[in-house]
């Protein structure tokens, strides 16, 4: 019953966009595609003389070629090892300085950004996740200046044990505003370049 309620309230959609950032999907497309295009083009180009001197020579070519296709498969999957260790590495280091700037904001605290290394990619991400957190810290910076002058404003006519205890809660919170956006993470996070 559960699973009918569940699939019941789930809404139902096909998503017709394939391409959402036409410009990074567009370029490890045909990065792939032109691997396994010049990969197998070569294995052809080297399978096609394989056979032709060995129809001119009347040896059989069996084991030849398929060596060579043994070849071909541990040469190509090699390097698109390697493209992948390099793709991840350029998506996963940005991923995991943000997660540490997350982490921070979570805390509390506003951690300095740096800027991604130069092949990075997700540099349009990291550009609107740093703009805002500038314009959470203007906030922040913002609200503590209203805080400090409701507290100058207040505080000469806190005559009352609960309204000083009020306006020891509103000190402290613009204190932990101030510190917040006043002393932002130094770079304590590690580089993954």
């Amino acid at each position: 019953m559960s699973d009918d309620t569940h699939k019941a309230t789930r809404p139902s959609y096909t998503r017709r966009t394939y391409l959402l950032d036409r410009e990074f999907q567009l370029k490890y497309i045909l990065l792939l595609a032109g691997i396994g295009a010049g990969s197998v083009a070569v294995f052809g180009a080297l399978t096609h003389r394989l056979h032709a001197t060995s129809v001119d020579t009347g040896v059989g070519a069996g084991d030849s070629i398929l060596w060579l296709t043994v070849l071909g498969s541990v040469g190509l999957g090699a390097l698109l090892g390697l493209f992948g260790l390099l793709f991840t590495h350029r998506v996963a280091g940005p991923v995991h300085v943000m997660s540490l700037y997350v982490a921070a904001l979570a805390a509390g605290r506003y951690p300095r950004l740096r800027p991604l290394r130069k092949k990075d990619e997700l540099k349009r991400f990291f550009d609107r996740f740093s703009e805002a957190v500038d314009r959470i810290r203007q906030r922040e910076a913002d609200e503590a200046h209203a805080l400090e002058g409701a507290l100058a404003a207040l505080k000469p006519v806190a005559t009352t044990p609960e309204a000083r205890e009020a306006l020891e809660t509103l000190s402290a919170l613009c204190t932990r505003k101030r510190q917040a956006v006043d002393n932002p993470t130094a770079s304590t996070f590690k580089s993954v370049a």
